[in-house]
C-alpha cells in the first residue's frame, strides 16, 4: 500500500509536461476560459485556446513567460486572493493540484502539441450551418446507410432482426402508444407478403390513435399542462387550455406539416386572426401565462420558445452575453420584445356563453407600443430606461433580409362580439332562461291548484305571482338581445349619426325595460322571504323589500329618462395581466392592429436556411422512436450541447424534412421501416460490440425503454377491452380519473393536480419536460400489484382470456396470457414456473380445486404478468 503511493506521488512529479497541457490544463482553459477568452469572444484581446495564443497574450502583455513561473501573469491572476483581479472570475477557484500542473507546464518552457487547432469559431459550429443531404444509393433507407458506415468504422456487428411479435408490439406502441390484440399479432405473423411490415406501419399512421399518441409527446416538449392557483384564482396557464391539446392531435392526425404548426403556435392570431380551429394552437403561448409577474411569464416564454422549437438555451443571456454561442444580451431583449405586447384572452364557443364553462384561450397583441428595457445584469429592478430595445433575431442566424409589418385585423378579430356565436349565444341563453322560467310558471300553477292546507294559499299565490314575474323578465331579457346586437354592430361598424343613435337608444330602452322586470322580481322575491322569515330576521326581510322596492322605483325613472347607454354582447372576455390589473380593463375594445412581431419571428423559424428548427424536430422524434436521441442534449444544440451520434444521418434527414413540405409521417415512415429500427434489443452474445460501444451511442442493437406513464395505463384498459376511444374533449378532473376509461391524455394535469397512478411512472414534469425520465421504482411495482386499476383490468384481462380458453389446458392459457400481455412466447422455464406456481397455489387451497379454483389462479397469473418487467418495457 506504502509502496503504491509513493509510486503515485512519483508518476505525479514525473509528469510530462506536454502531458500536463493536454490533460489537466487545455481541458480546464476550455471549461472555464473559452467563454470569454476563445474563438467566440476574446477579452482584452487574449485567446487561450492554443499555446501559440497563450503565448502571444494580450496585445503587448505577456501573460507567461515560458521558463519563469514568478514572471507569468496567468498563474498570479489565478492564484490571488483578491476577487476582483482573480481568474477565472466566476465559479470556484482554480484547484492547488491544476496550478501545480500549470507551474510545471510554465516551468518546462510551455510546451504545445504540434499543429494545434484553435476553438471552431462559434459561426461554424455544425448546428449553426444548414443541413444538407450527402449522397447515397438509390433505394437505400438513409437510417440503415448512415448506421451501417458507422458499424464499419467501429468493426461492430449489427443485432439481427426481432422476432415478428417483439416487433410489433415495438411499432403499435411507438406509433399509436396502445399494445396489439392477439388478432393483430395472427393477421402479421400469417401475412407472408414482403410489404406486410409496411401496410402495419401505414395503417398506424393512418389511425386516429396515433395523433393520440404523439400528441402526447409534442405535449410534453411544448409544456403542455392546465391551469392551477389558489382554489378558482387563475394564475397559471389558462382555463380549457385543453383546446390546444385537441388542436395538437388533429393536427398530427392531419398530418399538417410541422413548419405550419409551428407558425400557428407562434402567431395564428395574425396569420389566421378570424380561424377559431387555428387559433386554439396559439395555446402554447397562453400557456405561458403567469399572473403575478410579467417579467417572468415573459422570461419562460422566451426560453421555452427556443428550447422547444430551436434548441437554443438562452435564458442565461437575460443577464450576460452567452458564454458559448454567438447571443449576445442586448440579442436576448431583442427576441423577448417579439413577445412583448402579446396577452391573453378567451373566445366564445359555439353553444356556450359561459367563458368559466368554455371558451377558446388565444393570445392577441394588447399593448402595441410596450416597450422592452434592457435588465442589467438580469435584475428587472434596474431597466435602462433610456432606450426601449427593437425585437430582432441574433446576428449569426440572420436568414437575409428580416421585416416586421404590422397586421391590420378584420372585424371579427378585433371585435368578436360581432362573430354570429356571440348573437346566436346570447339568443340561446336567453331562450333556455326563458323556457326554464316557463316551466317555473307551470310548476307554481299546479302547486296553486294542488293545495292542501289553507295557510299555505298566501306564500303559493306569491310565488305563482314570483315565478310569472320571473317568466316575464326573462322575455324581456330575451326581447333585448336583438336590440343590443343590432346596436353593438353600429357601434363598432358604423359612423355615429341618427341611426347609430336610434338603434342604441332601442337597445338601451329593452336593457331598462328588463331591469325594471328584474327589480319588480326582486320585491316579490323579497316578500316570499319576508312571508317565510322565521322569527329574529323579520327586520332584515322587511329591509330587503325595502331595498327592492328603491331599485323598482330608479328603474322606472330610468326608462322614463332615455339615453344611449347599453350593455354591448359579449364575445370574449379578456385575462387580467396581472395581479394588479383592474376588472374594468376587460372592457376595453382590442387594438385593430396587431404588430406583426411574432408572425415575422414565426416565418423566420420556420425559414427552409434556418438550420435548427428541422434538426431539433428531428431529434426529438428519433429518440422517440430509437429511445436515444441522435443529439443528447434535445433542447441544446449550441456549442455547450453534445455532438450528434450520427451528424451526417440528422443532417440528412432535416434536410429531407423541409425539401418534403415538413411531412411528418413520411419521416416517420423513413425510421419505421429502416432495417436499424427494426433489430432485436438484445446484447446476448454481443460482447465484442459491448466493449466497443458500451453506450449503444452507434446503434448496433434496438434500445429497450420503458413505457411512459400513460401507456403503461392505457394498455392495460386496451387489453381489457375497456378502453373509451373517444377523442378529445374537455378534460377529465381528478375526482373522475379514477372510474374514467378514457385515455390519460385527457386527464387533468397541472402542478398542483397529479394523477397518483401515472406520477409512480415518471409522467411529465408540466414546468419542462423535454426527455421523460426513465426510472425503476419499488412504488412502481407496489402500483401494479395493489391499484384499483390493475386488479380491475386484470379481471377483465382474465375473463376474456377464460371465455376463449375455459377448455384449454393451464399450459395453453399460460401460453395465452404471455402472447397477449407481454408479446411474446413463453419458454419452457417460463412455462414450467408458472405451472409450479399453479400446483403450490392448489396445495394452498385444497378446498378449491375445482373450476372456480383454477380460475382464481389464471387470475393470478394475468395480474403477474401485469407487474412483468416486460409489460411496461418496449423491447
Amino acid at each position: 500500500m506504502l509502496f503504491n503511493t509513493f509510486l503515485i506521488i512519483g508518476l505525479t512529479f514525473a509528469a510530462d509536461p506536454l502531458d500536463d497541457y493536454q490533460k489537466v490544463i487545455k481541458p480546464l482553459l476550455q471549461s472555464r476560459c473559452y467563454s470569454c477568452h476563445g474563438a467566440l469572444k476574446q477579452n482584452s484581446k487574449l485567446r487561450l485556446d492554443t499555446v501559440s495564443f497563450i503565448l502571444a497574450g494580450a496585445g503587448k502583455s505577456k501573460i507567461i513567460t515560458p521558463g519563469n513561473i514568478k514572471g507569468s501573469e496567468l498563474l498570479s491572476r489565478i492564484t490571488t486572493m483578491e476577487e476582483s483581479e482573480r481568474m477565472p472570475p466566476e465559479g470556484e477557484p482554480v484547484t492547488p493540484a491544476q496550478i501545480k500542473a500549470i507551474e510545471r507546464w510554465i516551468a518546462a518552457g510551455a510546451p504545445g502539441p504540434e499543429n494545434e487547432k484553435p476553438e471552431v469559431s462559434p459561426k461554424d459550429h455544425w448546428a449553426f450551418n444548414s443541413p444538407t443531404k450527402a449522397a447515397i444509393p438509390p433505394n437505400t433507407n438513409p437510417v440503415d446507410f448512415f448506421t451501417t458506415e458507422a458499424w464499419k468504422k467501429k468493426n461492430l456487428q449489427p443485432q439481427q432482426t426481432a422476432g415478428k411479435r417483439t416487433l410489433l408490439r415495438r411499432l403499435y406502441l411507438d406509433v399509436i402508444g396502445l399494445p396489439p390484440l392477439e388478432a393483430d399479432y395472427l393477421s402479421f405473423i400469417n401475412d407472408s407478403s414482403p410489404d406486410a411490415y409496411e401496410k402495419i406501419v401505414d395503417k398506424l399512421l393512418a389511425s386516429q390513435q396515433y395523433g393520440e399518441r404523439w400528441g402526447r409527446h409534442w405535449l410534453d416538449i411544448w409544456r403542455y399542462t392546465d391551469w392551477w392557483g389558489l382554489g378558482a384564482e387563475l394564475r397559471n396557464s389558462q382555463k380549457h387550455i385543453w383546446h390546444f391539446r385537441d388542436w395538437t392531435i388533429e393536427s398530427l392526425n392531419n398530418n399538417l406539416p410541422y413548419d405550419e404548426m409551428v407558425r400557428q403556435m407562434i402567431a395564428a392570431d395574425e396569420l389566421s386572426p378570424t380561424d377559431d380551429k387555428k387559433l386554439r394552437a396559439t395555446g402554447f403561448l397562453a400557456r405561458q401565462y403567469f399572473k403575478f409577474n410579467h417579467n417572468s411569464w415573459m422570461e419562460e416564454t422566451v426560453e421555452h420558445t427556443f428550447k422547444a422549437f430551436m434548441g437554443l438555451t438562452i435564458n442565461c443571456v437575460r443577464c450576460h452575453d452567452h458564454k458559448y454561442d454567438p447571443v449576445t444580451q442586448v440579442e436576448y431583449y431583442q427576441l423577448r420584445a417579439f413577445f412583448e405586447p402579446y396577452q391573453v384572452r378567451t373566445d366564445m364557443v359555439a353553444g356556450e356563453s359561459d367563458f368559466e364553462k368554455n371558451g377558446i384561450p388565444r393570445v392577441f397583441d394588447c399593448n402595441l407600443d410596450a416597450p422592452t428595457y434592457l435588465f442589467v445584469r438580469g435584475d428587472e429592478k434596474n431597466p435602462k430606461k433610456d432606450k426601449a430595445i427593437p425585437p430582432g433575431v441574433p446576428s449569426f442566424l440572420t436568414l437575409g433580409d428580416f421585416k416586421i409589418e404590422p397586421v391590420n385585423l378584420p372585424t371579427e378579430a378585433h371585435a368578436p362580439e360581432l362573430k354570429p356565436i356571440a348573437f346566436e349565444n346570447a339568443k340561446l341563453l336567453a331562450k333556455s332562461k326563458t323556457e326554464a322560467a316557463s316551466k317555473a310558471y307551470t310548476l307554481a300553477e299546479e302547486a296553486l291548484k294542488s293545495i292542501k292546507k289553507p295557510e299555505e294559499k298566501s306564500l303559493l299565490e306569491k310565488k305563482l305571482a314570483s315565478a310569472k314575474q320571473a317568466l316575464e323578465f326573462a322575455n324581456e331579457e330575451e326581447k333585448s338581445i336583438e336590440p343590443r346586437w343590432l346596436a353593438t354592430k353600429a357601434k363598432l361598424l358604423e359612423p355615429m349619426n341618427a341611426e347609430t343613435k336610434a338603434k342604441a337608444l332601442l337597445a338601451s330602452k329593452a336593457e331598462k325595460q328588463t331591469a325594471l322586470a328584474k327589480a319588480s322580481l326582486d320585491i316579490l322575491n323579497a316578500e316570499i322571504e319576508l312571508l317565510t322569515a322565521v322569527k329574529g330576521k323579520e327586520d332584515a326581510a322587511k329591509k330587503k323589500v325595502e331595498a327592492a322596492t328603491k331599485a323598482q322605483e330608479v328603474a322606472s325613472k330610468n326608462i322614463a329618462t332615455p339615453n344611449e347607454v347599453f350593455t354591448a354582447i359579449k364575445g370574449s372576455i379578456k385575462t387580467l395581466e396581472s395581479n394588479l390589473e383592474k376588472e374594468d380593463s376587460r372592457n376595453k375594445p382590442y387594438p385593430k392592429t396587431s404588430t406583426g412581431r411574432r408572425s415575422a419571428l414565426a416565418k423566420w423559424m420556420t425559414d427552409k436556411s434556418n438550420p435548427l428548427t428541422a434538426r431539433v424536430a428531428v431529434n426529438h422524434i428519433w429518440a422517440r422512436h430509437f429511445g436515444r436521441p441522435l443529439v443528447d442534449t434535445v433542447f441544446d444544440l449550441g456549442r455547450k450541447g453534445a455532438l450528434p451520434s450520427h451528424p451526417e444521418l440528422l443532417d440528412w434527414l432535416a434536410a429531407d424534412f423541409m425539401q418534403n413540405n415538413w411531412d411528418m409521417k413520411r419521416l416517420h415512415r423513413i425510421m419505421l421501416t429502416s432495417k436499424a429500427y427494426q433489430m432485436n434489443s438484445s446484447t446476448l452474445g454481443m460482447e465484442k460490440n459491448i466493449a466497443l460501444d458500451p453506450d449503444n451511442k452507434l446503434l448496433w442493437h434496438m434500445n429497450p425503454r420503458r413505457l411512459e406513464a400513460q401507456a403503461v395505463r392505457d394498455s392495460m384498459l386496451q387489453l381489457a377491452g375497456k378502453l373509451d376511444t373517444t377523442i378529445g374533449g374537455p378534460t377529465i378532473p381528478p375526482a373522475a380519473q379514477n372510474e374514467s376509461n378514457r385515455r390519460a391524455l385527457y386527464f387533468f394535469q397541472s402542478h398542483n393536480e397529479h394523477n397518483i397512478f401515472l406520477m409512480q411512472f415518471d409522467d411529465a414534469n408540466v414546468l419542462e419536460c423535454y426527455k421523460r425520465e426513465e426510472s425503476i421504482l419499488p412504488q412502481q411495482a407496489l402500483t401494479l400489484s395493489n391499484s384499483k386499476i390493475a386488479w380491475s383490468m386484470a379481471e377483465a384481462i382474465h375473463a376474456q382470456l377464460q371465455q376463449k380458453l375455459s377448455q384449454a389446458s393451464d399450459k395453453e392459457f399460460i401460453q395465452a396470457s404471455f402472447r397477449l400481455l407481454l408479446g411474446s412466447e413463453p419458454n419452457d422455464a417460463e412455462i414450467a414456473q408458472c405451472l409450479d406456481i399453479f400446483a403450490a397455489w392448489n396445495s394452498a387451497n385444497p378446498v378449491k380445486q375445482n373450476a372456480a379454483g383454477s380460475a382464481r389462479a389464471r387470475l393470478l397469473l394475468v395480474h403477474s404478468l401485469i407487474n412483468h418487467n416486460d409489460f411496461v418495457t418496449v423491447r
